[in-house]
């Protein structure tokens, strides 16, 4: 089977894939340039382009000129007795996809090596290590022609999307530079420092640059939208704007440096006193006024702007810096401020403490549940419970104030959602009562719960109308398309709902009828000042008022005095939820 453009639409390199792609090159540049042992960089070559493609194998061949034969002189996840069985291959029409790629000095893109005529010399390789696929771009010398060729073999049938061509190409050029005799040192260094793509400086010599600590003014720019110019029109216009981009930049703003650091990403730096808002404001002007055409296509562009101004840490306060102008909206900048946006060292320490105490929690089943009792305002008895999570550690009890944002950085909010569920349904299935678990947007993201919930409700014989899913405000009424269908599912499968902190920020009352809601928690800042201020009282009545007359039960959160629990049995809240009544413990009373 062989396949071509016209049979399949190849999807466009995305930004990550272009980042993957110079993070390789720039790996192997540097390796050469400190003059590492060629079979040490090869072998790194192939295992990085293998990363890129699961469940594959990379591959280097070469031509030896007098016996007009080819041989593995890199090939690190095959086998020895795989090197053996391509000895000696001879180049040709059926000599496989390295032999046809070098035969013809062009690339080659083997579908299925069990049917393809290319492989008809070598079908039992193919069928021996059931390569199932290959793809192979050939390495050339100075004067273009075919010396080698650069593979990369897949255990299932696949064509290759056009990241993957880019990475072949890419990886062949590598190995040409390497084999190349010692004129080339200057190229190599070159290359080092330079981005491929624009020749401007790289990442690497940006790093170089600011590790002398001299105070520099940073400013990184990234292009809005490139994903999107890439997909609507392919990776080859995408890279010709990247090119006339950077001539723009190097010509019209006098920046002492300028580099492209990432594939839609340069930087400007300037050494001396300059007004950097001018700047900025100059460029965007500039770009908003240019009219870029590439083959045809009219395209107007703008940036996101991050600076930062400092001996130290200049990359990375301008990094966090773009990230905060990306957050405010297209084509904004941002400047950072060392007294409101550096996480100073103090705080970095405790983040790792943290980080730190909540793995070893998870390695050594100190995660727990603790319970807190919610009171039913019409029976005046506890019919139901909160699962609170915890760490023990020497005797005390941590409150996840302390490790849940670290557990949300280091992603392992659905590990602990996971050891929630199975440990409360292990406790609860004895128990009568029912019971209600946080859920988060991560674990919405990871697309898992359904089957989780259901599996762990099969295992402990668990009721599924007991359990109900607290989820934050924000995730019902902001969700994500797959978010709500997943929320959906779960309620199918008779899982209760409830919004967690509602009142807390934007009170979608319209997505909450479509989630078909079973219980609304108003938020505590509300609930516990309800008796002495005139807005929560009045802001929870009208919560009230909206849950009653859409059949929604109403739970009171942080009810910690007769007081505010009066008030609430005024309001015909149903449940109601806080010290007053009980605090949360390891048992179920």
């Amino acid at each position: 089977m062989t396949l071509d453009s016209s049979e399949e639409q190849e999807i466009s390199i995305t930004t990550n894939e272009y980042n993957e792609l110079l993070d390789i090159q720039q790996t192997i540049l540097n390796m050469i340039s400190l003059k590492g042992n060629t079979k040490n960089i090869l072998s790194e070559l192939c295992k990085l382009a293998e990363n890129l493609l699961p469940n594959s194998v990379a591959s280097i061949m070469m031509l030896n000129k007098k016996t007009g034969l080819m041989s593995v002189i890199s090939a690190p996840s095959i086998p020895e007795h795989g090197h053996k069985a391509l000895e000696n291959l001879k180049p040709g029409s059926g000599g496989g996809s390295c032999g046809n790629a070098v035969f013809h000095n062009e690339a080659q893109f083997v579908v299925d090596t069990f049917t393809d005529n290319r492989w008809s010399d070598v079908r039992q390789i193919a069928v021996d290590f059931n390569l199932c696929s290959c793809w192979s771009m050939p390495i050339k010398d100075e004067n273009a022609n075919a010396i080698g060729s650069f593979a990369l073999s897949s255990f299932e049938h696949r064509l290759p999307s056009s990241f993957h061509k880019k990475l072949l190409h890419s990886a062949a050029l590598m190995v040409s530079i390497l084999l190349k005799n010692k004129s080339i040192n200057q190229q190599i260094k070159f290359m080092t420092f330079h981005d491929s793509l624009t020749n401007l400086y790289n990442k690497t010599y940006l790093e170089k640059i600011l590790r002398k600590n001299k105070k520099n003014i940073l400013l990184l720019v990234n292009i809005n939208n490139f994903s999107y110019i890439n997909t609507a029109y392919g990776f080859e216009i995408g890279d010709k704007l990247l090119k006339e981009v950077a001539i723009e930049l190097k010509e019209n703003f006098n920046a002492k440096t300028i580099c492209r650091i990432n594939a839609d990403e340069f930087a400007l730096i300037y050494n001396k006193e300059v007004d950097i808002v001018k700047i900025i404001l100059d460029i965007q002007n500039y770009f908003y006024n240019l009219i870029l055409n590439i083959e045809n296509i009219i395209l107007n562009i703008s940036f996101n702007y991050g600076v930062a101004c400092s001996k130290k840490d200049v990359l990375k306060n301008a990094a966090l810096a773009l990230k905060q102008s990306k957050e405010n909206g297209k084509n904004h900048y941002y400047i950072f401020d060392k007294n409101s946006d550096a996480i100073n060292s103090a705080q970095r320490q405790e983040f790792i403490a943290s980080n730190n105490l909540l793995r070893d929690a998870l390695n050594e089943d100190r995660v727990v549940p603790y319970f807190q009792a919610i009171h039913n305002n019409t029976t005046n008895t506890i019919t139901k419970y909160e699962a609170l999570v915890r760490i023990l550690k020497d005797g005390e009890v941590i409150s996840p104030y302390k490790f849940l944002k670290p557990a949300k950085l280091s992603g392992l909010l659905t590990k602990i959602t996971k050891v929630m569920i199975d440990k409360c349904f292990k406790i609860m299935a004895p128990l009568k009562y029912d019971f209600s678990i946080n859920i988060t947007e991560d674990d919405l993201n990871r697309n898992y719960l359904s089957n989780y919930l259901s599996e762990a409700a099969i295992k402990y014989k668990i009721d599924v109308k007991r359990v109900t899913l607290e989820i934050l405000e924000g995730v019902s009424s902001t969700g994500k398309k797959n978010h709500i269908k997943q929320l959906s599912e779960i309620k199918a499968l008779g899982f209760n709902l409830a919004i967690d902190d509602f009142g807390a920020e934007y009170s979608n009352f319209e997505r909450i009828l479509d989630l078909d809601i079973d219980f609304i928690k108003i938020d505590s800042k509300y609930i516990k000042d309800i008796d002495t201020n005139k807005k929560s009282y009045e802001i929870t009545r009208a919560i009230a008022f909206f849950a009653h007359n859409a059949n929604i039960i109403c739970i009171a959160e942080f009810v910690h005095s007769q007081s505010v629990q009066d008030i609430v049995n005024k309001l015909g809240i149903n449940y109601s939820q806080g010290y007053f009544f009980a605090e949360p413990r390891a048992e179920v009373i």
